[in-house]
């Protein structure tokens, strides 16, 4: 092998390891929640990230987020991140729901509410729609089976924008 394709090789390899160990700062879908705390936004630099925020107790989050998952698992491979932020005291309650609703979302927990006062909810559910470049293009409070289809097309949108 020459000497070229060998620095070429080790350069490779270093990047994936980059990439990986950036991937191990966020919880993998299905993987047991982390604290509010250890949530960043730039742990997902590159992909289009919906923060959805949810408790068990809210009844439009039992309509959205079948929904998100639904929609994780449909633009996932194209750069789709849907991050899940329960609120629940009671991380029991959540955390059966998550699984039977949502399996596929990565999750975070809340309950003392850093991640909502930060983001100054004011009501169930609250999403934030962020760019590739961590940039906010939309928000939204509540969730009607009617906005399905135009929240869709509103992240289709984000991830057919071209990168600068």
């Amino acid at each position: 092998m020459s000497r070229a394709l060998k620095v070429s090789h080790i350069l490779l390899l270093l990047a994936a390891l980059a990439v990986s160990a950036r991937a191990q700062d966020v919880p993998a879908a299905g993987a047991r929640p982390l604290p509010a705390s250890a949530f960043e936004l730039d742990g997902f630099a590159g992909q289009v990230v919906l923060v959805d925020f949810w408790a068990s107790w809210c009844a439009p989050c039992r309509l959205s987020l079948p929904w998100l998952n639904a929609m994780q698992q449909k633009y996932g491979e194209r750069g789709l991140q849907v991050v899940m932020v329960n609120l629940d005291h009671k991380p029991g309650a959540a955390a059966k729901m998550a699984a039977e609703i949502a399996p596929g979302i990565r999750q975070f927990e809340d309950p003392e509410g850093v991640l909502a006062a930060q983001y100054e909810l004011e009501g169930m559910p609250s999403s934030y729609l962020y760019d590739r470049e961590g940039k906010l293009i939309a928000s939204h409070i509540g969730f009607l089976k009617t906005e399905r289809e135009p929240r869709e097309d509103e992240l289709a949108a984000a991830l057919n924008r071209k990168e600068p």
